[in-house]
């Protein structure tokens, strides 16, 4: 699954990563990177514990409509492909400009 995530600078503390699509997903890291590496951690997390009171994952959202979003303004936007099944459970974060 590909969520969409959308990562601030924050000067004090480093970055925070929040995938909208998915409830209570969110991070903070000191690097950009890392940001996104934690992200998709958390995103799997989200997924598995999903699946371990068997509800379905929430489909991705649109990219667009989401950037419309004024709270989500001047935000980093990167796509987290994660791979969810349990032949393979590593996410790819990949950043989108």
């Amino acid at each position: 699954m590909r969520y969409p995530v959308v990562v601030h600078h924050i000067e004090s503390t480093g970055f925070g990563a929040i995938a909208p699509d998915l409830p209570h997903c969110h991070c903070h890291a000191e690097t950009l990177d890392d940001a996104l590496q934690k992200m998709a951690e958390t995103i799997l997390q989200r997924l598995e514990d999903a699946d371990a009171i068997g509800q379905l994952p929430p489909p991705p959202g649109d990219m667009r409509s989401l950037k419309a979003n004024p709270a989500f303004a001047g935000g980093i936007w990167a796509i987290i492909d994660v791979a969810h099944s349990p032949e393979s459970r590593s996410p790819i974060p990949r950043r989108k400009n």
